[in-house]
């Protein structure tokens, strides 16, 4: 049997999903449901769990606080998400099981079945952090898939990408080039747009690398290199300036 509990703060939402586990999966116990962190730690800490699902906004805040309690937590995660792209974008690129409100039925079917297949946990306390981070947008982590590596980077190191065809450049203030294997609009829906401005369809920059702004068409970084601005993002880039005086 898998011991599981459910983390869902809406008891509609908790009802529907625990008909689909019982009706396609007999193997699986439901111990328990919880609607708040406080309530997780205990549900978590009393039973042990070997499946938990998780949504990620609770009635008394997120569910990321659960792990300031649960430390080394010993069972796999499946989060239950209703935010957009960027919240999804970021689950997929640190590979951690999710499934989406409304709950897309054949995708929990696969993402369960996998699991009971293969008992192979994608959730780790590491992931976790970085994921956490990321969307929160402290410390903020990427995993750059390179050719023949995978190199961690903070944000705040990028200076600017590059559009490479299947490929992205992306440039960081100590000088290095790396070619990550993944299309520049991946990694444009992953970072925050407080900090990064689309100067064309082929360039993005880190506002933290303007040195300056010539002619409100032409950004100047502080490694001096030019990066012409479009005709169709000029208008962003006006308000840009606005922004930053």
């Amino acid at each position: 049997m898998i011991s599981v509990i459910i983390i869902e703060d809406n008891e509609e939402a908790q009802a529907y999903l625990s008909q689909i586990l019982q009706k396609h999966f007999p193997t699986i116990h439901i111990l328990g449901y919880a609607t708040s962190v406080q309530e997780s730690i205990k549900l978590i800490d009393r039973y042990d769990p070997e499946l938990v699902f998780m949504d990620i906004e609770l009635t008394d805040g997120l569910s990321f606080e659960i792990f300031d309690t649960v430390k080394e937590p010993d069972f796999e995660v499946i989060f239950i998400t209703a935010f957009e792209n960027f919240i999804q974008k970021s689950l997929d690129h640190f590979a951690l099981n999710y499934i989406t409100k409304p709950i897309d039925i054949p995708k929990l079917l696969a993402t369960i079945n996998h699991y009971v297949k293969l008992k192979q946990r994608l959730f780790t306390i590491e992931k976790f952090e970085l994921f956490k981070n990321l969307t929160q947008n402290k410390h903020g982590q990427l995993l750059i898939q390179t050719t023949n590596e995978h190199i961690l980077i903070k944000i705040t190191d990028i200076t600017k990408l590059e559009a490479e065809g299947n490929y992205t450049s992306i440039f960081l203030n100590d000088g290095r080039k790396l070619l990550a294997s993944k299309v520049m609009k991946y990694y444009e829906s992953l970072l925050p747009e407080v900090s990064f401005f689309k100067a064309h369809r082929s360039t993005i920059i880190n506002i933290n690398c303007i040195a300056s702004i010539y002619k409100k068409e032409t950004i100047i970084l502080n490694n001096a290199d030019r990066v012409h601005v479009s005709a169709r993002n000029k208008r962003k880039l006006t308000e840009l300036i606005h922004r930053l005086s």
